[in-house]
């Protein structure tokens, strides 16, 4: 199977096989319509005596690359990794907004893919944002000057704040 796997140039995959199979029936499986999806492994119980023997266990089980965040649920151990290793591995990003004149920006950040613009922040605020769209200021820790006024194909990133303005 690995030897098959390589031949495609597959050599970074977790393939699990159930049940018996043949060489055919693994590269049919390979040509479907396969959807990669990114993962991350949270491994609870750090707070147990074998918890360090686990954790390499795990490790070298895997080899695959793919994270591993240690936690520990009972004494709150790692919890605080979680949603940056989430984020950084789904490629997401927080957007923050304000409203014309409010100084004070909303604590509910947009979850948006790594890359969107203005357009998709605006679009998912509601889509007359988009349709009426004026301009945008940008509040960026990347920008030489801030707020920055922007239009609907400026990149986002994470922790921007966005204030939008309609006609």
């Amino acid at each position: 199977v690995k030897s098959l796997l390589r031949s495609y140039r597959i050599g970074d995959a977790l393939v699990r096989i159930s049940g018996e199979v043949t060489l055919d029936d693994v590269e049919d499986s390979i040509f479907e319509s396969t959807v990669y999806k990114p993962a991350v492994i949270i491994a609870n119980k750090l707070d147990s005596k074998e918890a360090k023997n686990n954790l390499k266990h795990l490790k070298s089980y895997l080899n695959q690359g793919i994270p591993i965040v240690p936690i520990s649920c009972e004494n709150k151990l790692g919890l605080k990794n979680v949603g940056k290793v989430l984020f950084d591995t789904l490629d997401l990003i927080r957007i923050y907004t304000k409203e014309p004149g409010n100084r004070q920006y909303s604590s509910r950040p947009f979850t948006l893919q790594r890359g969107k613009t203005v357009a998709d922040l605006a679009k998912n605020i509601h889509t007359d944002f988009k349709r009426n769209f004026a301009f945008a200021k940008v509040w960026s820790k990347r920008l030489k000057f801030s707020p920055q006024k922007v239009g609907l194909n400026f990149e986002l990133d994470d922790g921007d704040v966005v204030e939008i303005h309609v006609n």
